[in-house]
This record gives structure tokens, sequence and C-alpha cells, in this order.
């Protein structure tokens, strides 16, 4: 069964965060969300505007400690684009990231080659 997914703005980058089947925060930018994620649009505004603010502070300046993808804005894929060595659990994330990523569980782990479709049901 295909995911639904939409773009709250689109033509503007917008990121969010999910958790890996393994407990892991993932960041997605550039793309489309799960459509449940979108009756939270405030809360992931906040979260973005957030890490936007506090990024040197939270991660300490060092590589992110997150895997991230990123979408090219035509497909709902999202490609890798960083892989942590010592990738950032749900439960240490900072609150208002935790709080937003539990919205969205993946139903695996991500593992250090993939790229994810998530009109495949990825999510």
């Amino acid at each position: 069964m295909a995911t639904n997914l939409w773009h709250p703005r689109p033509g503007f980058e917008w990121n969010w965060w999910a958790v890996d089947a393994q407990g892991f925060l993932v960041q997605f930018s550039g793309g489309p969300a799960p459509v449940q994620l979108l009756a939270h649009v405030d809360r992931v505004d906040a979260a973005a505007a957030w890490a936007e603010e506090n990024l040197p502070a939270w991660f300490d300046d060092g590589p992110l400690p997150l895997h991230v993808f990123s979408c090219n804005g035509e497909l709902p894929t999202y490609t890798r684009h960083d892989v942590p060595d010592s990738p950032l659990r749900l439960s240490d994330a900072p609150a208002v990231i935790a709080d937003v990523a539990a919205l969205v569980e993946l139903r695996r782990a991500v593992g250090d080659t993939w790229t994810i479709y998530l009109d495949e049901g990825w999510i």
C-alpha cells in the first residue's frame, strides 16, 4: 500500500524528522511528508526553527549525529547525504525535535546505503 504524501509548501524546503525501527533519529529535507504528519505543521515548523537557531550548540560543532536524507523535490525519493558514526537516538534528541520525530515511526532501521522511496510504503 502506498504512503500518502503531501508537501505543505511546494517549492520551499521543509524539514521534518522521524525515528527508525532501532530508535535512531532521522531528518528529511526538501520534500513531502506522510499525510498524518501534516496535522502538526506548526509543531514541525517550530522544531525546524529551533534546530536552525540552535544547530551549533545542539551538535557541539561536530558532524551531524543524524541519519540525514534530502529530496530532489521532483519525486518522493529521499537520498542519504550524511551517515553518522554514532547516530543520535530519539531519547537523546532535544525535546522539541523528539516530540515531532515521534509522530513518524519508520518500519525498518536505516541502513548504510538506503535510498528511501516513500511512495513505496517505506514509512
